[in-house]
């Protein structure tokens, strides 16, 4: 197998907000699929109530106690697919690869019992267990590369958007992920501007990416300059995922308040958002069920967006990033589980 990392250095990603966005369309989705696998690393890990299918609850030992996996949540992957005129979504037929890389991973955590919502941040440079996908969908053995890559194995269609799922969820210790929704980077101005623009204060010098990103103003983002202020990575800044990250937050962030004020106000936007996005995206969710999500959604609390710690450095030829592993399991501790009375 040929090396599959990053071709080049990625200076374009779909925006994150999209992705919230969609999130918003998207919202609480229904039903858990309790996966009964091992290994939490160190910890004990397995499935409990196998004579009542429907109480099935994975559990986890961690750090003395016991955890259960909670009922009460729903999740959906969102996932910024780079696509434009320099790539080809075209099936290399040897290796059943395309040539499309995930670009921003966003998980929706919806929280029902509490109202509530999480959106949990994943570095696409993160390094990880990904899955393989061999003749007649058959899974191949693993291999260890950036996440970004996990979407690459397969057609490049809803094939494609299952193995990253399944990489997310290993990357998450087997987690169990609901749905997915995949949307391509050329749909951020689409989004953008069915809200009139975004507003986002420029807080570094972004004039390399657009000459009104000057540092320290307020834009209002329209058509492509929404693009360009998720996207813009190797020619501003210090040129690292991690700071488009946080770039990406802002404008997420904003496009939320925006978004919010649009659902409320006009019954009808959550189902034109979706049909808008649908020529976009794919998804195993029709846009009638995410019009109905984000109904839902809306009526939520934004818990706001959470990013994984650790370490990005520069590899044999692109950056990686490492999560820190005990920050890391906290976390998905405390998302997806709950202490064991």
């Amino acid at each position: 197998m040929s090396d599959r990392r990053k071709k080049k250095p990625s200076g374009k990603t779909p925006p994150i907000l999209i992705i919230l966005l969609i999130v918003l369309i998207g919202g609480g989705l229904l039903g858990l699929y309790l996966w009964e696998q091992a290994g939490l690393k160190q910890y004990a890990l397995w499935a409990a109530g196998r004579d009542d299918p429907l109480a099935e609850r994975l559990k986890i030992y961690y750090n003395g106690a016991w955890y259960a996996l909670r009922d009460d949540l729903d999740t959906c992957l969102i996932i910024g697919v780079d696509k434009n005129s320099e790539r080809l979504d075209t099936l290399d037929e040897k290796d059943l690869l395309n040539n499309l890389q995930s670009d921003f991973l966003l998980l929706l955590i919806s929280d029902r019992s509490n109202n509530s919502y999480t959106t949990l941040q994943i570095n696409r440079d993160t390094m990880a267990e990904i899955p393989r996908i061999g003749e007649n969908g058959r899974e191949l053995s693993p291999v260890t590369q950036q996440l970004a890559l996990a979407h690459t194995y397969g057609s490049g269609g809803k094939d494609s958007c299952r193995n990253t799922v399944k990489a997310v969820s290993r990357l998450l210790y087997d987690v169990p992920i609901d749905h997915y929704y995949a949307i391509t980077m050329d749909a951020v101005p689409v989004l953008n501007d069915l809200v009139d623009g975004v507003k986002v204060h420029i807080d570094d010098d972004l004039t390399a990416a657009d000459p009104a990103f000057v540092q320290g103003t307020d834009v209002t983002l329209h058509g492509d300059q929404a693009l360009r202020f998720v996207r813009a990575r190797m020619s501003v800044t210090d040129g690292t995922n991690l700071s488009r990250m946080n770039r990406q937050r802002v404008y997420l962030d904003a496009l939320y308040s925006k978004l919010k004020s649009y659902l409320q106000k006009d019954g009808t936007f959550a189902l034109k958002m979706a049909d808008s996005l649908a020529d976009y995206s794919t998804s195993d969710l029709i846009p009638e069920e995410l019009a109905r999500f984000a109904e839902q959604l809306k009526n939520q609390e934004n818990k706001g967006i959470e990013t994984m710690q650790g370490e990005a450095r520069m590899g044999a030829r692109y950056v990686e990033f490492y999560p820190n592993e005990d920050l890391l399991q906290a976390s998905v501790i405390r998302l997806f589980f709950e202490p064991m009375i």
